[in-house]
């Protein structure tokens, strides 16, 4: 599997498809498309297409779901500037990441341990459970996120080839799970992910929203095997899925098009 991914990479990046007009927004917007599917997202990809290129807004769509959009798409286009400056990764930052997920449809979120805004990037301050289980105790987040600074920023400057991607699936993976805010944790991860990518100047990792439920089972079967390579193996199959698509797209760019009268 991943050396059908180096192979794939290599067709990919040999098209030279980041010099065609418009690629790279157009790749981003949809990035953001399927990343905010996941989280239930009512707009098609046309509605996220024409509302981040347009700043139109989808008739009849709740208003909650542009404002997600939005905010996703700019927390994205900080990462890339970030990334060109090689930001080392810390709490700020992640914190600063979370507000930006969550500017305009987060607030403030009073617990019995005490009042956190999702908006301003706050840890939680409260236990989350989802389908099957609990995740970390609020008490232990900041020292479990410290631990994994640590440990991307060991090795972010030194990876290379495939291991790129498997440190964006591991930062990914830990991140999610510690699950440190609110809200916004799925799209967090996901952009933190991209931003190690962004780092090396790889290619950005889409995670297909008609995925979705194999997604969670591989952030799940990782767990329950104390496996990362399972998950990093999922994102491989992700990033070969994208790869092959783009391929097959551009093979097609000389024979899809007849005049019609």
């Amino acid at each position: 599997m991943w050396e059908q991914l180096t192979r794939l990479r290599k067709k990919y990046l040999d098209l030279h498809l980041d010099q065609a007009i418009n690629y790279e927004k157009f790749s981003m917007i949809s990035i953001i498309y399927h990343s905010t599917k996941i989280e239930g997202l009512s707009l098609t990809e046309t509605d996220t297409k024409v509302l981040l290129d347009k700043d139109i807004t989808a008739k009849g769509k709740p208003l909650a779901d542009h404002l997600m959009v939005r905010d996703h798409f700019e927390a994205l286009l900080f990462l890339k500037e970030q990334a060109a400056a090689k930001r080392p990764i810390s709490l700020g930052f992640l914190k600063e990441v979370a507000a930006m997920v969550m500017k305009h449809t987060g607030g403030p979120v009073k617990t019995i341990s005490g009042e956190f805004d999702t908006s301003k990037g706050d840890l939680r301050l409260a236990p989350v459970y989802v389908d099957k289980k609990y995740f970390p105790d609020y008490r232990k987040i900041e020292s479990l996120l410290h631990g994994l600074i640590d440990n991307v920023n060991q090795r972010i400057n030194t990876v290379e080839g495939n291991s790129i991607l498997k440190l964006s699936a591991d930062f990914h993976y830990n991140l999610v799970n510690i699950h440190p805010f609110g809200d916004g944790n799925g799209r967090a991860s996901r952009l933190m992910m991209n931003y190690v990518q962004l780092y090396h100047g790889e290619p950005l990792v889409k995670i297909f929203s008609e995925d979705r439920t194999a997604y969670i089972d591989a952030l799940n079967t990782a767990e329950e095997m104390e496996d990362i390579s399972i998950f990093q193996d999922f994102i491989c199959q992700q990033q070969i899925k994208f790869y092959q698509l783009e391929i097959d797209k551009y093979k097609k760019r000389n024979s899809g098009f007849t005049l019609l009268f």
